[in-house]
Formats: structure tokens, C-alpha cells, sequence
């Protein structure tokens, strides 16, 4: 039981990381339609954007003193930068080809995702080795009734409860919120209503590339490490994730990262050689849904073609 108990902490560990990346999918499909493939590698922009402003930071001293103020300003200068990358990426990338067939926006977001990750690769000091990932979250164990758990797991989790509340109270009690859920529904009548199409869709971009950044940094305080190319992973399992919940459904990508992290986690502790084929388990699951739920956990048969 302990056991069980303990890898259950781990799942929803994972879980909040695919959550974080799947909630950003989620919001490009639903608003615009758009499967944004560079929204992985903006995970990693975040951990690289960090490191050097983490370096500046201690060897200007500043951490020496208030280490527990300054870590959560650098995160959330970091998430800003990332929220601004989005933005970017939809003006110069996306606003351009809106009326383009969606088969070219989405070669177009590939093609984003291979620049970050080469500009990472070769800008960055030895970019195509591993980096070793500064120590931002509590170390240390809480232990309860023989149950040990990580405050850095604790403080992960808890992190993403924050910010997944905190999103799906923007979505439903904002009016902010109010325009994404219309853009969503009919474009053009919202257009005609008075709402801003071009803020609301931005909008989404900044929240989903600072929640990008934010699972990007959090994996790699977990981990200790980060990779220019690793956000291809991050990515192809938020997007995964996100089929699985009912992709452009919010509380589908919630689903959808819970289901993929306990998949990962108890396949890999409960079969034979399992974290061996940890991946294979929920690509396995992926496929599953694919054929038997296209749309979703949560969502809605669509019978238009695409």
C-alpha cells in the first residue's frame, strides 16, 4: 500500500507536467484550430531563457541573501518572456497565414519548433550537450504515517493546481475568458459582436507559452538536466495528452495529462521491465483512443470534414 501510494505522488508528478504543456494545445486548437508542434520547444526556451539569468543573479550575489523571494521573480520574468515569445510567434508566424489552408500553419509550427531548437543548439555555451539545471525547488522529505514524499514533488503539483485553477477561473469568470469561449464557438459572429479576435487569440498565445515556459523549468528543477531537443518529447506527450481529453476541451487536456501520467507511471512499476516501455504504454493508449474515442474523453463528435 505504501508503495502504491508512493507511486501515485509520482503520477500526479507527471501528470502535472503533461497537464501544464496539454492546457496550451488545448487552447490554440480551440481558439484558432491550430495544433501548435513548437509549443515543446518552447517548454525548453524556458529552461534556457532561466539559466543565464539564474548565473547573473548569483554571481551578482543576489540569491546569497534572498534566495526565497528571487526564485519565484526569475520563474515568473522567465514565464513573461516565453508569454512574449508566443505573442511573437502569432504575429510574425501565424497572423500571416490564417487564411492559409491549416496543413501549411501547421508545417509553419514545425518549422518554429526546429528553429528554437537549432538557435538553442548552436547560441547557446556547448548548446548540444545536456545542461545541468539550477536547484530551484525545496529539497528535502515529508514524511507521513511511513509515506515519504519530496517537497520538490509537493511543490510541482502544487504549483500546477495553482495555475490550472487559476487559468479556468480566467476562462470562466473573465471577460477575457468570455472572448476566448466565443472566438472558440464562431469567430465571425464574435467579430460582430464587438470582441477583439486579434487580442483574444494573443491572449491565448501569452497564457499558453508562459505555462509552456513554466513546465519546461519545473521539469527541469525536477530532473536536474535539460536538453536543446527536449522539448520534442514534452511536446508529442502534452499533444497526446490532449487528444486524449478531447483536444480544444480545457477540462479534456486536465484529463487527458492525468490518464497519459498514471499510464507512464503504474505501467512502469506494475509490468515486467515496464519503465523500459514506458512511452510504448502511452503511445499504446494514444492509438487506443484514436480509434475507438477520436474525440476525446470529453469531446463532442464532429461530423464536418477537415
Amino acid at each position: 500500500m505504501n508503495t502504491f501510494f508512493q507511486l501515485f505522488i509520482s503520477a500526479l508528478l507527471v501528470s502535472s507536467l503533461y497537464t501544464l504543456v496539454a492546457v496550451g494545445f488545448t487552447m490554440y486548437v480551440g481558439v484558432i484550430n491550430l495544433a501548435n508542434f513548437s509549443h515543446g520547444d518552447t517548454c525548453v526556451m524556458g529552461t534556457f531563457l532561466l539559466m543565464p539569468i539564474f548565473l547573473f543573479a548569483t554571481k551578482m550575489g543576489w540569491l546569497s541573501a534572498g534566495a526565497g523571494l528571487l526564485i519565484p521573480v526569475i520563474i515568473i520574468l522567465v514565464m513573461l518572456l516565453t508569454g512574449l515569445w508566443g505573442a511573437g510567434i502569432y504575429k510574425i508566424l501565424v497572423k500571416p497565414l490564417l487564411v492559409a489552408p491549416r496543413l501549411i500553419l501547421l508545417l509553419a509550427s514545425v518549422a518554429a519548433g526546429q528553429v528554437i531548437r537549432e538557435a538553442i543548439r548552436v547560441i547557446y555555451p556547448n548548446g548540444s550537450n545536456p545542461q545541468v539545471f539550477p536547484k530551484l525547488l525545496p529539497s528535502g522529505i515529508l514524511e507521513i504515517s511511513g509515506l515519504r514524499f519530496g517537497y520538490d514533488s509537493l511543490t510541482i503539483i502544487f504549483l500546477s493546481v495553482i495555475c490550472i485553477i487559476s487559468l479556468n477561473f480566467i476562462i470562466k469568470r473573465t471577460k477575457m475568458g468570455l472572448a476566448m469561449r466565443a472566438v472558440s464557438q464562431n469567430s465571425d459572429v464574435s467579430q460582430m459582436m464587438g470582441i477583439n479576435i486579434e487580442k483574444t487569440i494573443i491572449t491565448v498565445f501569452i497564457i499558453g507559452s508562459a505555462l509552456a515556459g513554466l513546465a519546461g523549468i519545473l521539469n527541469g528543477a525536477f530532473y536536474g538536466i535539460t536538453k536543446f531537443n527536449l522539448g520534442s518529447n514534452l511536446g508529442i506527450k502534452g499533444f497526446s495528452a490532449a487528444v486524449i481529453g478531447g483536444l480544444g476541451d480545457f477540462q479534456g487536456a486536465i484529463v487527458g495529462g492525468v490518464l497519459l501520467g498514471f499510464i507512464e507511471v503504474f505501467a512502469a512499476a506494475y509490468i515486467p521491465n515496464g519503465s523500459q516501455y514506458q512511452d510504448v504504454f502511452s503511445f499504446l493508449a494514444v492509438i487506443a483512443f484514436l480509434i475507438f474515442r477520436p474525440s476525446g474523453i470529453l469531446g463532442e463528435k464532429i461530423f464536418e470534414k477537415v
